[in-house]
């Protein structure tokens, strides 16, 4: 195996005072799962709780304030900031870019939320309706595309501004989070204080993937089930797992653009083809309206939805959903900032805020008001009751119920399991190849991590999922992802700090954003 180009100046051996503590944390994790599974199940719910409780609010905030920057960076004058040399063409087209991005930020979740949760929000409501309410069909979407738009987006594209300024403006020769911090901390970034919040950062990166893994694998099984006549079971999830493993194998060896690109690319048209075919053969009317009508209300009801905390009674929806969204998208930020910055070659500040929001909450908002509109319509007008099965199976069983009365239900289903499965695959190869990234040693503008020690992480990541797997259920997936939000503020903060201070020093509102006085930003 090569691992030094000196040609290049890379260093591709594995950082090891990163790879080994990292990797005895989380086969730790993944053995006290496996092994004292109810138990360590109650601890998880435990801090759960007290977390959420007394710090989710702050997240709230947060999350405005990533909106406000998003805002910020797009208009003023550093979006004239271009990521690579003057006149460099971007690395790959608007298409391609649009599928990496929306595929890895979204991941094989997106299907299983845009039809659950507005059956989450119509069993048990907020803002004190009544369930099944006419005001909890009117609040369901609301929330969804709350919770999928402008709470989800601004978190990566803001942490993708400081990552790109450090490898393409600065030529740092890594593509870690730890190195956003170096402006603010010196030298010590590169030392224990630097490994630290890599190894934060990795162990927040495999537990919010693990959230995804633990919610797609067992929709997909539970699809498969209903396909072949068979009941769920533990060892067709295990089949689903081992299946993934192959694909997102195969994706690693090929790399970033055979294998990411390629597969991002097929799922886009996958997911097209499954949206165009519950719209037109579902209740399309219905579907239109009921956006319409959740997209005013979303935006007329805006701030009280998003920074609405219950203070007076003992809800705790704000709790289960802004909140446990705010930090699961903030889990993601660094890992899509990294990604991002390593696809966005070419391209200005103001293209990278631009084309993601838009591409990202285009994408979403078509999925969730494509499926979510069909659910209601389904449970509004008798043709299941997914929200009892809901209560009585789970989620992934509720989705099932309601995919099953499309037209050509089997094939939906059939499209749906593919659709899930690359997903997944998708996901856990570019979380493999940005955690390789973050643990090698040097890596410069050009070069990619070694496939061995892509492999290594994909099979950390895997066995993780099975940990995630065995617990089971949604609320050990929505502590996984809490505490990965948890750890991600920290290089968050850290990252958007050194922005400022990376552009003072550079001058870079001089250097990169003077405005062409015969042009209007």
């Amino acid at each position: 195996m090569v691992t030094e180009d000196k040609n290049q100046g890379a260093n591709l051996r594995p950082d090891n005072k990163i790879l080994i503590p990292a990797t005895i944390i989380l086969i730790g994790i993944i053995a006290c799962s496996i092994l004292f599974t109810e138990p360590f199940e109650q601890l998880l719910k435990s801090v759960y709780s007290v977390f959420t409780n007394t710090t989710g609010t702050l997240f709230l905030w947060a999350t405005l304030v990533m909106m406000f920057l998003s805002v910020f960076f797009m208009f003023s004058r550093y979006g004239e900031i271009k990521f690579g040399e003057k006149d460099e063409k971007p690395e790959f087209n608007n298409y391609s870019w649009i599928s990496m991005m929306f595929c890895s930020g979204v991941a094989g979740a997106v299907m299983f939320w845009s039809i659950v949760e507005p059956l989450f929000n119509l069993a048990y409501p907020p803002m004190f309706a009544e369930p099944l309410s006419r005001e909890a069909f009117e609040w369901s979407m609301a929330y969804v595309l709350l919770h999928w738009g402008p709470v989800t987006w601004p978190w990566y594209m803001v942490s993708a501004l400081p990552i790109c300024y450090l490898y393409y403006k600065r030529k740092k020769p890594v593509l870690r989070i730890s190195s956003t911090a170096e402006p603010i901390l010196g030298e010590k970034a590169n030392r224990g204080i630097g490994r630290g919040i890599e190894i934060i950062f990795i162990i927040g990166l495999m537990f919010s993937n693990a959230t995804v893994m633990g919610v797609s694998v067992p929709i997909v099984n539970h699809a498969l089930s209903a396909v072949l006549g068979i009941k769920p079971s533990f060892t067709l999830e295990l089949v689903i797992l081992g299946i993934s493993a192959v694909i997102f194998t195969a994706s690693v060896s090929l790399g970033l653009k055979k294998g990411i690109k390629v597969l991002s690319d097929a799922n886009v048209v996958i997911a097209l083809g499954l949206v165009l075919f519950c719209f037109v053969t579902g209740p399309t009317v219905f579907i239109v309206d009921n956006f319409t009508n959740s997209m005013g209300q979303m935006l007329s009801n805006f701030w009280g939805m998003i920074l609405w905390t219950d203070p007076y009674t003992k809800g705790s929806f704000p709790q289960d959903w802004t909140i446990f969204y705010a930090l699961w998208m903030a889990s993601y930020g660094p890992f899509m900032g990294l990604f991002i910055a390593r696809i966005s070659r070419g391209r200005t500040v103001r293209q990278v805020i631009a084309l993601g929001l838009a591409g990202g909450i285009a994408g979403s908002y078509m999925i969730h008001a494509v499926f979510g509109g069909y659910t209601l319509h389904a449970q509004l007008n008798g043709v299941v009751d997914a929200v009892d099965m809901l209560k009585a199976s789970g989620g992934s069983a509720a989705l099932v119920s309601v995919l099953s009365t499309l037209p050509a239900g089997t094939f939906v289903l059939i499209g749906y399991c593919v659709f899930s499965t690359i997903f997944l695959a998708t996901s856990v190869d570019s979380c493999a190849y940005i955690i390789s990234c973050s643990a090698t040693t040097k890596l410069v503008p050009g070069t990619e991590p070694t496939r061995g020690h892509r492999f290594y992480w994909a099979a950390i990541q895997a066995g993780l999922a099975l940990a995630a797997i065995t617990l089971g259920g949604l609320g050990p997936a929505k502590v996984f992802a809490n505490f990965a939000g948890a750890l991600m503020l920290v290089p968050i903060a850290f990252g958007i700090a050194s922005w400022f201070k990376m552009t003072k020093q550079d001058d870079a509102l001089v250097k990169y954003c003077t405005p062409d006085p015969n042009k209007t930003i």
